[in-house]
């Protein structure tokens, strides 16, 4: 069952600009990804450091894989390193 995925987070003041060209990397990639079919990123209007994901994912079981994947070579902890805490997420379903 295809499932959305909505992830916030909040980067670091001082790592703001960065964090935002990692989240225009991940639109252009992740709809590449092997079981995404898209994904949305929005920046808050009155919070330049308030970031929030929408992904349209095949199934649960292929987004963890792919988070798995980022943990294990390291792209997690990268991204991490910008975050003022860490990011809240969930799964939808439309119906």
């Amino acid at each position: 069952m295809a499932i959305k995925v909505v992830v916030h987070f909040k980067a670091l003041k001082d790592k703001q600009e960065a964090f935002e060209s990692i989240m225009r990397t991940v639109a252009t990639e992740l709809p590449g990804v092997s079981g995404c079919h898209g994904v949305e990123v929005l920046r808050d209007r009155d919070d330049a450091c308030h970031f929030t994901l929408v992904e349209n994912w095949e199934n649960e079981a292929i987004h963890k894989a792919h988070i798995d994947g980022l943990v294990a070579d390291g792209t997690w902890a990268a991204i991490s390193s910008h975050l003022a805490e860490d990011p809240a997420s969930s799964y939808f379903q439309t119906l």
